[in-house]
């Protein structure tokens, strides 16, 4: 908002809109509005998740193997939470987790896409051409950089599964979408858990 407020000089809702590509997805030809580009979710998604599902399982070990010293560390893992059963034993019925999940989840994404693909992406054109996708793709994926053992594979994500449909049908609601349906996932990972489901 700091990004909107000194390059716009308000912080009106038509401007925040206008600035950071809060709209319905735009024909790549035209640029007229059109509402059954929101169909372009669903490919999406589905790369967003196989990305995760059958490239991140090649890629991590092959960049740990690279730069070892970039690996996960085991207590890091999600794994290590499901294997405890003390910690699974807390996590059921605890409802404030969930809360603290969707909390959390709303920020991250919300916080990350208006800052990447709202404020900066429209911005990168100017320096990067053409590939200012890809720039911010890369970009996004050294901001992770408490993750670096999943940069190679997050970098495909964050270019082809993310960043692609924000810049192709200007809008970041593409974006926040598609991030979004990994926090949904996780979500019902986690209501299992406080469920007992387990």
């Amino acid at each position: 908002m700091i990004i909107v407020r000194r390059e716009e000089g308000d912080l009106r809702w038509a401007t925040i809109r206008r600035r950071l590509r809060l709209n319905t997805p735009r024909n790549p030809k035209t640029g007229q509005p059109q509402a059954r580009l929101w169909l372009w979710i669903v490919p999406f998604v589905i790369v967003f998740f196989l990305s995760g599902v059958v490239f991140a399982p090649i890629l991590e070990p092959l960049w740990v193997s690279l730069f070892p010293f970039l690996a996960e560390p085991p207590s890091f893992a999600f794994g290590s939470i499901v294997e405890s059963p003390d910690i699974m034993a807390r996590l059921v019925g605890n409802w404030g987790f969930v809360a603290l999940i969707v909390l959390q989840s709303a920020f991250n994404i919300f916080g990350e896409e208006f800052l990447f693909r709202g404020a900066l992406l429209p911005k990168m054109n100017g320096v990067f051409g053409k590939w200012d996708w890809v720039a911010n793709g890369l970009l996004f994926t050294l901001y992770h950089v408490h993750q670096p053992w999943g940069f190679l594979s997050s970098w495909i994500e964050d270019i082809f599964a993310i960043t692609f449909p924000a810049k192709r049908f200007r809008s970041t609601w593409m974006a926040i979408i598609i991030h979004g349906a990994q926090s949904v996932f996780f979500l019902f990972i986690v209501l299992g858990l406080v469920l007992g489901l387990a």
